[in-house]
């Protein structure tokens, strides 16, 4: 059977993880990747959490459907530290739970060498899962900056809102195994992509 090897991908807001993902499972369809945002999207669908959040904040937090208003949430988060570190509580260990259990069915399976797990909050949660490297996909702040605007429509005060609450790409650099620098044409993160998948064990 060939080793399992256990990395998490990281970076920072519009970097380009998706992509980065995106581009691993083309060019190694064995891989078995795990999602965090999309972690979190189920979460908010689980009673329990549903329950928490709506105990927490009360009717503020209901949208019109009698779901949860994930914006009132993102907002709140980015303008006050006590929500954002309550939320962190309510989802984080339920994130890892998943994390782990998808990575002890691929490890007894035997169906992949690659286990990826995106997170991006890896350096500021302490996420740690046995991972044997951290990769980071990473691009100037000027080019999250336009990324955001283009895609989200966000105005500058949102997106000073959301930079300012993650690590700085430095410090995430800083603390990489691997860098995917993404900036410039599709063609060089694949290229980057490519030459690390082909030195795998």
């Amino acid at each position: 059977m060939a080793k399992l090897n256990i990395v998490a991908l990281t970076g920072g807001i519009a970097t380009g993880k998706s992509t980065c993902g995106r581009l691993m499972k083309e060019m190694l369809p064995e891989v078995v990747f795990f999602d965090a945002d999309a972690s979190v999207a189920r979460l908010y669908a689980d009673v329990e959490v549903d329950a928490e959040l709506k105990n927490h904040f009360g009717t503020k937090v209901i949208s019109k459907d009698g779901g949860i208003d994930k914006k009132y949430l993102r907002d709140q988060a980015f303008s006050d530290l006590g929500v954002k570190v309550f939320l962190e509580q309510v989802f984080h260990p339920r994130v890892i739970q998943e994390c782990l259990a998808l990575l002890a069915e691929t490890a007894r399976n035997g169906s992949s060498r690659l286990f990826v797990a995106d997170i991006p909050l890896l350096f500021e949660g302490g996420f740690d899962f046995g991972q044997s490297a951290n990769l980071v996909v990473a691009s100037s702040r000027e080019t999250q900056i336009s990324r955001l605007k283009n895609r989200n429509d966000w105005d500058d005060d949102i997106i000073e809102g959301v930079l300012r609450s993650q690590m700085p790409i430095e410090s995430k650099l800083a603390l990489a195994d691997v860098v995917f620098w993404n900036e410039g044409p599709p063609k060089i993160l694949e290229s980057q992509i490519h030459r690390y998948l082909m030195n795998l064990e």
